[in-house]
């Protein structure tokens, strides 16, 4: 499962790498695994951390402590972020 925080506001970017390194806090103490993760910017003013773990168990408890916005599976999580790509190329064109 891929766990979605957003953050919102000038400094959406800091903020979500900030939540980035207490998530991973998170998941050391606790001795999770974690796949993949990154970020993306939906616009100026939103920032998008993510993060994928295997373990059905510990996906349970990551999003029962730490509430992400959205968890989607591998599919969902990818047309999203083609959603958001093609979202900034459209707002680039003249």
């Amino acid at each position: 499962m891929i766990h979605h925080w957003d953050f919102f506001g000038p400094d959406a970017a800091k903020t979500a790498e900030h939540f980035r390194k207490h998530l991973f806090e998170f998941v050391s103490q606790n001795r999770f695994t974690i796949a993949n993760q990154g970020f993306f910017n939906a616009d100026i003013n939103h920032t998008c951390f993510w993060v994928e773990i295997i373990s059905s168990e510990e996906s349970l408890e990551t999003q029962k402590r730490l509430r992400p916005r959205r968890s989607l599976s591998e599919n969902d999580h990818q047309k999203l972020l083609a959603d958001v790509i093609a979202a900034q190329n459209n707002e680039q064109l003249p």
